[in-house]
């Protein structure tokens, strides 16, 4: 886990106290060993600090009250690292913290091929108590994004398979406007995961309607169907500018929202939601 990306995930306000969402550190409740802290537990914590330490071996909670993150995979630590009689530091374990990688995120959430994954990955070691005692158990963490700044990642039930459901919606990023918001608020674009580039050559006259030929195939996979079925959605890609062509920059990010000036949509148009993926 990047410590230094924990900021910017919370947003300016930070991870406040959340009163009733999990145990209190200073009141002695029992730790819960890493061994068995497995695959679906779902974790919660009080304060910012607490949530980016290496280690965590509070109680889970239950997945259907407020947590902050749920365990999709167990990853054995090996090598030369796990030989040290003493926990190496937290930085050490970084090409460990990438076996927590995002196709099983991907799996574990349910993810079809085109929506996009708004969950980052983190990863949870061993305490220095547990090392000694030979636990070698890397926590593969998924932390939901931010709906609000002031209360930090936080859902009320399970990443497992969510993208399959409607209630997805609360844990994906769409645009309103130029504001990023969680797809069950009002938005005018949701993201479709397809990164492609534009022919080299001139800069297309019409790079909008270059950037929908080619996001198009992608689109109506998304959406489980043609965009001849849905006439009120349009093909909402993010192009290039002049300047980006110049420089070799030719990407283009597909994505889909109603195609009347103005108007939104509320929750999420993945077909994967709807069990037509």
């Amino acid at each position: 886990m990047d410590m230094r990306t924990f900021p910017a995930l919370l947003g300016a306000a930070g991870l406040l106290l959340l009163t009733g969402c999990g145990p209190d550190r200073s009141s002695g409740a029992p730790a819960v060993p890493t061994s068995l802290q497995s695959v679906g537990t779902c974790h919660t914590f009080r304060t910012q600090y607490e949530m980016v330490q290496p280690s965590d071996v509070a109680p889970p909670v239950p997945c259907d009250r407020p947590h902050r993150s749920e365990t999709y995979a167990l990853v054995t630590i090996d090598g030369p690292l796990a030989t040290s009689p003493t926990r190496p530091e937290p930085e050490q374990f970084d090409a460990y913290a990438s076996r927590c990688d995002a196709e099983t995120l991907r799996q574990y959430l349910g993810a079809g091929p085109r929506d996009a994954v708004s969950f980052s990955a983190w990863s949870r070691i061993p305490t220095r108590e547990e090392w000694a005692g030979g636990v070698r158990t890397m926590r593969c963490e998924a932390v939901p994004p931010v709906q609000n700044a002031a209360a930090g990642p936080l859902i009320a039930f399970s990443a497992r398979d969510v993208l399959m459901k409607s209630e997805s919606a609360a844990v994906r990023n769409c645009e309103f406007g130029t504001e990023v918001v969680t797809c069950d608020q009002p938005h005018d674009r949701e993201e479709v995961n397809a990164w492609l580039d534009l022919d080299e050559g001139p800069y297309p006259d019409d790079v909008k309607a270059a950037a929908a030929d080619v996001c198009r195939p992608f689109v109506e996979e998304f959406l489980g169907h043609t965009l001849k079925h849905s006439p009120d959605l349009t093909i909402k890609a993010r192009t290039p500018s002049k300047g980006d062509w110049e420089k070799d920059t030719r990407t283009v990010k597909c994505g889909v929202g109603p195609a009347a000036a103005g108007a939104t949509v509320t929750g999420t148009l993945s077909a994967s939601a709807k069990g037509q993926a």
